[in-house]
């Protein structure tokens, strides 16, 4: 029988259950997914009087009913939501077995049609996970006033969670300047990554794709993509054997808040070769011109976290997983309900 992620394995009774699982009540997951706006951009209104049902009205005979004691349903727990429940599937299924560096990125971006060139719009009134990658692509590219703006609002979090009274996580602020060559040594992709400034080698990495999940969201003007890759370090290429096959200067702004890393990316890629040149060829060298995108990932600072979530869900142990989801997925939707 093939493993399967089962959230309903873990439940337990209430005085057993880890009091971090306890405290994450319908009101707490819902403020996760969908946060209230920052106060400037509220709408100013009076609340309205307590309703009064008229004297002799059908209604004035009716008990008041407390909302509070309300079942979450006719069973007694409140069901997962689907979307939520299939990132946790496919969290569940391609993170087993990895014990090297993993890479887990939510990219925010726009799901293209191949054959138009267009963002696809589906027939669907909410988000969905689109299953079909064969005529799509993912462009994790926006917009000069998107990207502005999302710096601004996470330049504004930060600010907020370093006041006094602030009792939630703090943001911690990083800006760096990177420049990733490419090099192609026996049919491998590696990249080299250098401090822009001082020029010293960050890291030489080889990276594996595992999986992605593409998440159309018709309501907002970006959607999302998941992807999980394995890296492996490995030595530095002899640069004067190799030419590099591309080059990337990246201008980063990242934001790091418990697990997580919402990296805020200019890049820019110089005039390139597209591969290596064939020496018969005549005329002058044909070349790629310069492009620059600007990129928004939240990544996974701490995997293992995550990793070790799961293998508890797999020995059926109380376990953190599925929260874990849910607050990944939820600020990725959160970032992408603000974009304009």
């Amino acid at each position: 029988m093939s493993e399967e992620y089962n959230p309903l394995r873990k439940r337990q009774r209430a005085e057993d259950t880890p009091e971090f699982q306890r405290r994450v009540s319908a009101a707490s997951l819902s403020a996760i997914i969908n946060p209230d706006p920052p106060e400037s951009l509220a709408p100013s209104f009076s609340p309205s009087p307590p309703f009064q049902p008229r004297q002799g009205s059908p209604l004035a005979d009716v008990r008041p009913l407390s909302l509070s004691r309300m079942e979450q349903n006719v069973f007694g727990s409140r069901p997962a939501e689907d979307i939520v429940r299939l990132v946790a599937d496919f969290m569940y299924t391609h993170l087993k077995d990895r014990t090297g560096s993993i890479e887990i990125e939510g990219k925010l971006g726009r799901l293209v049609d191949k054959r138009s060139g267009l963002r696809i719009n589906l027939p669907v009134g909410c988000e969905t996970v689109y299953t079909d990658d064969k005529n799509i692509r993912f462009e994790s590219n926006m917009t000069v006033q998107q990207h502005a703006m999302f710096n601004k609002l996470l330049n504004q979090r930060v600010d907020e969670t370093r006041r006094p009274d602030f009792r939630g996580s703090r943001i911690e602020y990083k800006h760096t300047k990177e420049i990733d060559h490419f090099y192609r040594v026996e049919g491998t992709r590696l990249r080299v990554t250098t401090d822009k400034e001082s020029g010293q080698v960050l890291a030489v990495i080889t990276k594996t794709k595992i999986a992605d999940l593409n998440i159309y969201s018709p309501r907002t003007k970006l959607d999302i993509r998941i992807t999980i890759n394995e890296e492996q370090t490995v030595e530095r290429p002899d640069i004067d054997a190799h030419k590099p096959i591309l080059e990337r200067h990246k201008d980063r702004l990242s934001y790091k808040q418990d697990l997580w890393s919402f990296d805020l990316t200019q890049v820019v890629s110089p005039e390139h070769e597209p591969g290596p040149l064939n020496p018969y060829a005549t005329g002058p060298p044909k070349t790629l011109p310069a492009v620059t995108t600007h990129e928004l990932e939240l990544e996974v600072a701490q995997p293992d976290i995550w990793l070790a979530e799961r293998a508890k869900v797999a020995l059926n142990k109380p376990n953190n997983f599925h929260e874990i989801t849910h607050t990944f997925l939820g600020n990725l939707r959160a970032l992408a309900k603000r974009a304009i």
